[in-house]
């Protein structure tokens, strides 16, 4: 199987296209794809939240960067920022000398440009790989509209959807009964993680009683709980401490609330760190990973398969999580995660059994790392494009 399709692959010319923020699995299937095909044009548009916002892309031929462009900065409204994504799109996708055989649009919006680009004779075959899908995406009703119009015409015209989890599939089913014959069939690939590039400590070498936090410090994270819960868990635990790592608009009420509730000696802001090295370190060091999501229906991680859940488990650690990602069940059943209620006192009372149990931590541990590794990029990259490709 893997000989026929990287012979496969080494005759194709593919184009990524996906929105950035700092990393992402479209980043990732760049740096899994570089070497193995023919020729690999990269496009990144930065959000607009992003400190540099510029549009860039990256050409590989033969495993080799060729090519590499930033364009200049545009300071736009937001609306007016996605038409500058879809300029650029084109203008660099026609620049192109060859034609594109397979083009990754990694939101429906992109692989809806693709199909554009496929009807102007550019692009031979489209896949939508949706990593974040919701009913109710935007609050603006002709913003949202135009998200289910794209996702919609992806799921006529695409050759295949990618979707992160079996939960988007059932949601496109439900809200728009799409889905079964006549629409492009749909194909779970989960993110994943460089499983053998991130650092493992024995359980000896880690920090007892430190917990993670590692995303975009938003509110529906769920953090307001866990920091609530940091004076009783100091009670009982005197060495406890809370390290988090990222940053975003949330942050600087938690770190109000951390002085207010006299827990800051023990509630660490990191911040945004750029070095992936770094982070990763910084997971493997710890002792539980934490994602107390807030319970909102309209919140995407409902459809979603968060990346920092597999960087925990890959790190070797056990997570406290709620009941809102789909992954979250299966991580139970694995006996590398505890469900907690969204509540202050279900988060105390199993951060402390976990951690006063060393048997249990250190069993938590060792199936986390065992079970990561079913999402290795490189298998879950080389399963995926076996099922588009050679079906």
């Amino acid at each position: 199987m893997n000989e026929k399709l990287l012979q496969k692959l080494s005759e194709l010319n593919i184009c990524i296209v996906s929105h950035i923020f700092s990393s992402g699995p479209a980043l990732d299937l760049e740096e899994y794809l570089k070497d193995k095909v023919k020729s690999l044009f990269f496009i990144g548009h930065p959000f607009p939240y992003r400190s540099d916002i510029r549009n860039f892309y990256r050409h590989y031929n033969g495993g080799k960067l060729t090519e590499e462009h930033n364009a200049r900065e545009w300071k736009l409204p937001e609306a007016l920022f996605y038409l500058k994504d879809a300029l650029y799109t084109f203008i660099w996708a026609l620049s192109q000398k060859t034609r594109i055989n397979l083009f990754i649009g990694s939101d429906n919006f992109s692989a809806y440009l693709g199909l554009i680009l496929k009807r102007m004779g550019k692009v031979e075959d489209v896949v939508l790989y949706t990593i974040d899908y919701m009913p109710t995406r935007f609050k603006n009703p002709i913003m949202n509209f135009l998200y289910h119009y794209f996702d919609k015409t992806c799921l006529k015209e695409c050759e295949v959807i990618w979707n992160v989890s079996q939960k988007m599939a059932e949601a496109r089913q439900k809200q728009k009964n799409i889905g079964g014959e006549g629409w492009a069939p749909q194909i779970l690939v989960p993110l994943g993680i460089w499983h053998e590039r991130i650092p493992e400590l024995s359980f000896k070498d880690k920090e007892r009683y430190r917990l993670v936090f590692l995303g975009h410090v938003l509110e529906k994270q769920g953090l307001d709980i866990v920091v609530d819960s940091m004076p009783a868990l100091v009670k009982k635990l005197s060495r406890i401490k809370l390290i988090i790592l990222g940053a975003g608009p949330h942050e600087s009420s938690l770190k109000k609330k951390a002085k207010k509730l006299k827990v800051k000696n023990c509630v660490e802001f990191k911040g945004y760190i750029e070095d992936h090295h770094e982070v990763e370190l910084e997971l493997a060091k710890s002792s539980i990973g934490i994602a107390m999501y807030k319970p909102d229906p309209d919140s995407f991680t409902y459809f979603a398969d968060p990346a920092k859940l597999k960087n925990y488990l890959s790190a070797g650690l056990p997570i406290v999580l709620t009941n809102v990602p789909p992954i979250a069940t299966d991580l139970e059943k694995e006996k590398c995660a505890i469900i907690s209620r969204y509540s202050k006192e279900d988060f105390i009372e199993n951060i402390s059994k976990l951690l006063g149990n060393t048997e249990k931590l250190k069993e938590y541990g060792d199936n986390a790392v065992h079970y990561a590794d079913k999402f290795d990029w490189n298998k879950v990259f080389l399963k995926a494009l076996h099922q588009t490709l050679l079906p």
